[in-house]
């Protein structure tokens, strides 16, 4: 758990506050609100829990009294004389810290004896992971290392630039019909073209007048 000066320290930081009097101030207001909204048993718990200058704020309370969350800010804005965007964001803040300094037994009646809009701003800080390093096991194989079984990096690699049918891997490709290297399209090979004639014709055309 927290201590008096570590709890007014975290506030102040993460609540935007100018120093440790006004974050004392600001976890008063929200202790005081809170306390009218829980009944005195629990309110007496609270204050045993708490260091004495702020035990002090919960003495003149005036508990049992029925209100909502909406209202719950807007009597932690007027009395720390702020702007209601500005109390919703101290009240989320001051219950965030004080569910991290309170005692885990004193935080659960706390939840208990409140309605869940406001039992929820009682909850800490979600931990930080640590950031996990990954470690490649020995001998596996990275991309760059090329692939299992390979013993050559990626880099050394000399892959293969065609499939095995394909016409790039053909000595003389499209070889039957290239003009300068075919012997000829279907109708070339039978003696069919214009040049040659047409069937049934005893001279090439160029014998014709």
């Amino acid at each position: 758990m927290m201590t008096h000066e570590e709890l007014l320290s975290q506030v102040a930081e993460h609540a935007g506050l100018p120093g440790r009097e006004e974050a004392e101030r600001t976890l008063g207001a929200v202790l005081s609100v809170l306390g009218e909204r829980l009944s005195w048993p629990v309110v007496q718990a609270l204050a045993e829990d708490l260091p004495a200058p702020l035990a002090e704020s919960l003495r003149d309370v005036r508990p049992h009294q029925d209100f909502n969350l909406a209202e719950l800010h807007a009597r932690v804005a007027e009395r720390t004389r702020v702007p209601l965007g500005q109390a919703v964001e101290l009240t989320g803040v001051v219950c965030q810290f004080l569910a991290e300094a309170l005692s885990p037994g004193t935080v659960h009646r706390l939840r208990e004896a409140l309605p869940e809009p406001m039992s929820a701003l009682l909850r800490p800080r979600e931990p930080v992971g640590e950031f996990e390093y990954v470690h490649l096991e020995p001998g596996r194989g990275t991309l760059a290392e090329g692939r299992p079984g390979s013993h050559r990096p990626l880099s050394e690699a000399r892959p293969e630039r065609a499939h095995s049918h394909s016409v790039v891997r053909a000595d003389n490709p499209h070889g039957d019909t290239k003009l300068s290297s075919a012997s000829g399209f279907t109708q070339e090979r039978e003696e069919e073209t214009l040049a040659a004639g047409h069937p049934g014709s005893d001279r090439p055309l160029s014998e014709w007048e």
